[in-house]
């Protein structure tokens, strides 16, 4: 009770330290299509993130515990469910005391929020709407299946089923209008993981008889006069012509079809949510998806959700949401986010497995990608420490600056997503630089792809083999290479910057020049200077022969390279 009573002082002392109308500028997402750069306080930052579980935030004491270890683990930001449910338990009464807490908890830890609204849709499923709505199917009815019968998903062709969800989620972003003046909470999700499960649309009769007419003239024209950069999927389903013609008719009269249809209706009903709440508070706003994976088809999938091959569906019906966010739990990460890495669509991973190789798939990410942002899920049982099961930080008895103090001096104890994140948050300044360059790349190694090369701006090529590879650890010898990964920068002409684990390197020239080590030193990076811990040499790099970062090992190193 007592957290509840101290959070809206909070607020008030935020709304004073913030009062100027030019004091805290706006968070803004720079979107240079490939890639984009969040911008908060005026300057670029990574989203080195994470998210929380779906019931995480939903108690002051919760909070009270999870933000101090996320601090802890290295984030800068922390993706936080708010649902409909708490914040209108009746219809008309707005209880936003819980969203106190989170901004309250996120500014106590220097961490920044992105906001997941939790609205009538969930996973497809409407169970985050609160239970006035959930009982009045009159007024907010269901989609409907082709034999007639509701499922627990709304109807998104409903006017009031969007009247009602605009309204909860307006009176967030006035809430972040009036009281978050800092803007702590620096862009929004807006719904989760839309899509029909079981079949590829809805049958309700309102839908049926849209389906039947005419495709609408917006996305005729939208797509007629993109036809150069449509997804091969939308491009290769169009005719001629869609001009009065339904959707059948136009894309084809199957289940694909179908499916296109139905994330128009979602795309237009996220897309006014966004739009209605810009109005209040225009911070940027993002969709994520469910994938399309293990060769399944709409329906057996969230169907109709943002998949890479329906972007320009939701481009042009939804023209206020910035990013198609993916959220990756199956197999071929590279593949996945190769995928979504669109020369229209940045990449950006709300989603992904908590597993300790999530730590490399980060490195790959930023580096290759020029991701905006990386986020495991259920962030809060990511173990601080190797050997921790993740939970361990909940019962401590030491207070959180004794934490704090302990951890820093065990830091080659720091658990792989924290060592990498580390890493992540020392160099974050030289990364946002180099991104949409050719000064910065990465590479994800694993059992089946122990080796791969970068090209530098320089001709040199880098040869990335797995550190197994020396044959020098004991564990290389029991069968299974676990994931390695670094990220390469150039800092000038021969001079580079390695962030990674498990990695070792070799060079060679593009004119058949001989390629030596100049320097190589371990280092520490702090706002963009670059500090050295120690020089290596010997052993360290095998006489002059490599660089190298062995397995279990995050670290910075820096080296610079000569020709003969």
């Amino acid at each position: 009770m007592k957290a509840r009573l101290f959070y809206p002082l909070f607020t008030m002392l935020l709304l004073c330290s913030c009062s100027g109308e030019h004091s805290c500028p706006l968070p803004i997402l720079e979107n240079h299509g490939s890639h984009a750069t969040l911008v908060v306080d005026g300057k670029p930052m990574l989203i080195i993130g994470g998210e929380l579980g779906n019931s995480s935030a939903s108690s002051p004491e919760d909070l009270a515990r999870i933000f101090p270890h996320l601090e802890r683990l290295g984030l800068n930001t922390v993706l936080v469910p708010l649902s409909w449910e708490l914040i209108e338990p009746e219809e008309d009464r707005f209880d936003f005391s819980i969203l106190d807490g989170i901004v309250f908890r996120a500014r106590e830890h220097d961490l920044r929020v992105v906001l997941l609204w939790f609205g009538a849709w969930k996973n497809s499923m409407s169970c985050y709407a609160p239970e006035w709505f959930k009982r009045d199917t009159g007024r907010f009815p269901r989609a409907i299946l082709p034999d007639g019968s509701p499922v627990e998903e709304a109807c998104a062709l409903s006017p009031t089923v969007l009247q009602a969800d605009r309204k909860a989620f307006c009176r967030v972003m006035e809430y972040l209008r009036d009281n978050d003046r800092q803007h702590t909470v620096v862009m929004v999700q807006v719904e989760n993981e839309m899509g029909m499960i079981n079949v590829p649309r809805d049958y309700c009769p309102i839908a049926d008889s849209l389906y039947h007419s005419p495709v609408p003239q917006e996305l005729v024209s939208y797509l007629e006069s993109h036809r150069e950069s449509l997804h091969p999927h939308i491009a290769g389903r169009m005719g001629e012509s869609g001009e009065g013609l339904s959707w059948p008719q136009f894309f084809g009269d199957d289940i694909y079809a179908e499916e296109i249809f139905q994330t128009w209706t979602y795309a237009r009903y996220t897309g006014e949510l966004a739009r209605a709440g810009k109005e209040i508070l225009n911070l940027p706003m993002y969709v994520n998806v469910a994938l399309d994976s293990r060769g399944r088809l709409p329906g057996q999938y969230p169907s109709g959700g943002p998949l890479a091959q329906l972007k320009d569906i939701w481009h042009c019906a939804a023209p206020s949401i910035d990013v198609l966010g993916v959220d990756i739990y199956d197999s071929g990460v590279t593949g996945w986010m190769e995928r979504y890495h669109l020369a229209d669509n940045p990449l950006f991973i709300p989603e992904i497995r908590l597993e300790d190789k999530a730590a490399h798939y980060a490195l790959y990410a930023y580096g290759h990608h020029d991701a905006m942002g990386f986020c495991p899920f259920s962030i809060e049982d990511c173990p601080l420490l190797t050997g921790d099961s993740g939970n361990d930080w909940r019962n401590t008895d030491m207070s959180a600056d004794d934490q704090l103090n302990a951890y820093t001096r065990v830091t080659d104890r720091l658990s792989p997503i924290a060592s990498a994140y580390s890493l992540m948050n020392s160099i974050e300044e030289l990364v946002l630089a180099r991104q949409g360059s050719d000064d910065m790349d990465a590479v994800l190694l694993d059992d089946g792809h122990r080796e791969a090369s970068i090209l530098t701006p320089d001709g040199i090529k880098v040869h990335v083999n797995h550190d197994f590879s020396l044959g020098w650890d004991p564990r290389s010898k029991e069968g299974h290479w676990p994931e390695a990964s670094c990220m390469l920068l150039r800092l000038g002409e021969y001079d580079y910057l390695l962030a990674g684990s498990g990695t070792v390197l070799t060079f060679s020239a593009e004119d058949s020049s001989k390629v030596g080590i100049a320097y190589c030193a371990e280092v520490d990076v702090k706002d963009g200077a670059i500090t050295e811990i120690r020089r290596l040499n010997g052993d360290q790099t095998h006489q002059g022969r490599h660089i190298r970062i062995p397995c279990g090992t995050f670290r910075l190193q820096r080296f610079r390279l000569y020709t003969y």
